[in-house]
């Protein structure tokens, strides 16, 4: 063993306290030398360990008919699809990297998450993006977009994954902190699953993939550069492993990642209950002059590690060499209680892996949080005078970058995919026609506003979009994006985020089977650093079946009559009308109800089960006005509806309160529509009808939708 003077001043330079230097000798039995302690300072920060937020996610609720593995039980979320199928989909995020590269920092992401999903055995199909940027007018917000939008594409597209679009918002809180989130999800047999399997004594461990090099070692910030990816080794180093899972050749796989080899080999050995030896002159590098502290913590793309049988050492040499990627046994499974690394024959480190893990011993932080007061419901109508020209209003809004972006992303899936396009995106995954639908969601107005309500918000509207696309909602995983946790006001607001997540997933059974934490996403402000506002993104995923219950959003027919289930409100609070015309963000959140939206979803399932609507569309940002639009867009045609009279004009068109869905019926399904309705005792008015090309509303002419195309291309 290397020993090296180490003091509590080095210590707690490295970022650990008194508290943790005692607790590291006593757990090893000795005083650290200088490379452990460099080991413990990384696998105990935030970013590795969790410790400001581990105790509040392991409170989410992960268990479920469906749910084979859940949060916290392996690297990405595993459920049972049906048919002797598990879907296995993750949620990742570089935000961070992305503010400094934006290219390979979202390039990166998706080999990241795309690797999470392979080392389960499944074969990565699809990603959903979720982008927030800046002030959508500064040249860098839309240097920025250009580049994470290029990195997320070229990276799929090399993978042959189907790119499924997502969600793109703009608020200047993330001038200069853009969030980055990305979701992947692919397929497995049952029986092919990487789960779980029994590693024992005698196991080889082995490396594939790109040589390593200092990329990414966390915690240099002077020679911290952004780790760059490959797609053409990591597509075949996916391949590699699908073939050697398709032998039975694997045991498990751990993706190279934050803290790269330390962390992996740290993950075998908890879940192995035993130790592991590693020989570091077996791990190939790139570059001379690395040091011990680089190899062991680089961040290096396109890398795995595996355990493997040493009767299946040569097949798994043979798969990576006809593929061109580099594959060294670098150690083995051993009689132990630590895992040990060794440089020339002699040992450098020694530790615990128990101690290193998150959710085992690293140590957690108890942040100080407060219960965040509820706001007391504005009416905003009451102060803000009705506007006297509606055309003048619709004018303006159709050109706020954020639901213009909407628009762009829905018209140019309909275009690339020649799918009937719906408010989830959808998949067939298999020969049997297996349909999956996932769906993106996040709303950070809502939550800075309430981040308990927000929360939940965003779980009930994917939920709504899965239930208005003929799905069943099964599980989600999150990514949750926040301030500095050292700051209590963001630390609070991280907590009601967690309750709301936990009450709104185990009220609609979709438990949270993975997900992410970013802290630390701050924009600079004046030379001041500041928060950006919380910002949850859930992706949720669905089944359709039978698959003829798929439904779309758009209108498919002149003359169909269009109904709103669900009530409209003279609410406006939280809108993108309220902040866009009248000036006031970041104030309200719309009218919310968990009850009325699980028995609008199930009503919405039955009248879909029984085909009874030609189309379904949650009602959502923009509020009604763009919820008509977006149905009328794609097969040229318009709308002619009537607001009611107790409800005011602005609010029946603009205003966002939830728990509505918008749906069209056939004139010769309509009695049978109706006696449906009445029967469930669900509120429901009709809006009025189908029409060629018009769009009017109190029998004022707002022109044609064509024109309304032509400005979003």
């Amino acid at each position: 063993m290397i020993n090296q003077e180490v003091s509590l001043q080095l210590a707690e330079d490295l970022g650990i306290n008194q508290e943790g230097f005692e607790r590291i000798s006593k757990n090893i039995g000795r005083s650290p030398n200088l490379l452990e302690l460099q080991i413990y300072s990384v696998m105990w920060s935030e970013n590795v360990s969790y410790k400001s937020s581990f105790n509040w996610i392991n409170s989410l609720p992960n268990k479920g008919e469906n749910i084979i593995s859940g949060a916290r039980q392996s690297n990405a979320g595993v459920v049972d699809i049906g048919n002797g199928e598990y879907c296995v989909f993750k949620m990742g995020t570089h935000n961070h990297p992305s503010g400094i590269d934006p290219y390979q920092g979202a390039a990166t992401c998706v080999g990241d998450v795309c690797r999470d999903v392979v080392s389960l055995g499944a074969k990565p199909l699809l990603v959903l993006s979720s982008l927030r940027f800046g002030e959508a007018s500064l040249d860098r917000t839309k240097w920025l977009m250009d580049e994470v939008v290029k990195g997320v594409r070229d990276y799929s597209s090399v993978l042959y994954l189907e790119n499924m679009g997502g969600e793109v918002c703009f608020n200047s809180c993330y001038d200069t902190n853009p969030i980055v989130n990305v979701m992947v999800a692919g397929v497995v047999p049952k029986d092919k699953i990487l789960l779980n399997r029994k590693m024992i004594p005698g196991q080889l461990v082995l490396i594939a993939g790109n040589s390593t090099s200092a990329e990414g070692v966390y915690g240099q910030a002077e020679s911290f550069t952004i780790p760059k990816g490959n797609p053409g080794i990591g597509s075949s180093l996916i391949d590699s492993i699908l073939k050697l899972n398709d032998e039975n050749a694997v045991v498990r796989i751990e993706n190279l990642d934050m803290a790269g080899i330390v962390n992996a080999v740290a993950s075998i050995s908890v879940h192995a209950k035993t130790g592991v030896d590693i020989d570091l002159n077996q791990i190939p590098l790139n570059q001379s002059g690395l040091s011990i502290e680089q190899v062991l913590l680089s961040r290096t793309q396109e890398r795995i590690v595996l355990v493997v049988d040493k009767e299946k050492q040569e097949l798994v040499f043979d798969v990576f060499a006809k593929a061109n990627i580099p594959c060294n046994k670098i150690g083995a499974i051993v009689e132990a209680k630590t895992i040990r690394f060794t440089e020339a024959e002699i040992v450098v480190a020694e530790l615990n892996a128990h101690d290193l893990v998150m959710g085992y011993g690293a140590p957690q932080s108890n942040r100080k949080h407060h219960l965040i007061e509820k706001e007391v419901a504005i009416d905003f109508l009451e102060n803000i005078p009705e506007p006297g020209n509606y055309w003048k209003v619709i004018n303006k809004m159709v050109n706020i970058p954020n639901l213009i972006i909407k628009e762009f992303l829905q018209l140019n899936f309909e275009e690339k995919t020649n799918k009937s396009p719906s408010d989830a995106q959808i998949v067939t995954v298999n020969s049997n026609g297996k349909t999956l639908c996932f769906t993106v969601s996040g709303n950070s107005v809502y939550s800075f506003n309430n981040p308990n309500l927000g929360a939940q918000i965003n779980i009930a509207r994917a939920v709504r979009r899965i239930v208005c696309s003929g799905g069943k909602p099964l599980a989600l995983n999150d990514c949750l994006n926040f301030g500095s946790p050292l700051e209590e006001s963001v630390f609070s607001q991280f907590v009601e985020t967690v309750k709301g997540i936990s009450n709104a997933s185990e009220f609609f059974d979709t438990p949270v089977v993975g997900g992410n934490v970013s802290f630390y996403n701050e924009s600079s402000v004046l030379g001041k650093r500041e928060a950006i506002n919380p910002t949850p993104i859930i992706g949720m995923l669905g089944v359709i079946e039978p698959k003829t219950n798929h439904m779309s959003y758009i209108y498919r027919n002149k003359g169909d009559m269009i109904f709103l289930i669900g009530k409209s409100r003279n609410d406006i609070s939280g809108s993108e009308y309220l902040c866009s015309i009248h000036k006031k963000c970041n104030v309200g959140v719309p009218y919310f109800n968990l009850d009325e939206e699980k028995a609008i979803n199930n009503l919405v399932t039955k009248l879909i089960e029984k085909k009874l609507v030609c189309s379904a569309h949650s009602v959502e940002a923009g509020g009604l006005f763009f919820n008509l639009i977006e149905s009328s867009m794609p097969l040229g045609l318009g709308f002619d509806v009537t607001s009611p009279a107790e409800i005011r004009a602005d609010a029946f068109l603009f205003g966002e309160s939830q728990g509505r869905i918008v749906v069209s019926v056939s004139m010769e399904k309509e009695d049978d529509f109706v006696d449906v309705m009445m029967e469930s005792g669900v509120p429901f008015s009709a809006l009025g009808h189908v029409t060629k090309g018009e769009l009017r509303i109190d029998d004022i002419s707002y022109g044609s939708v064509e024109e309304y195309k032509k400005e979003y291309q």
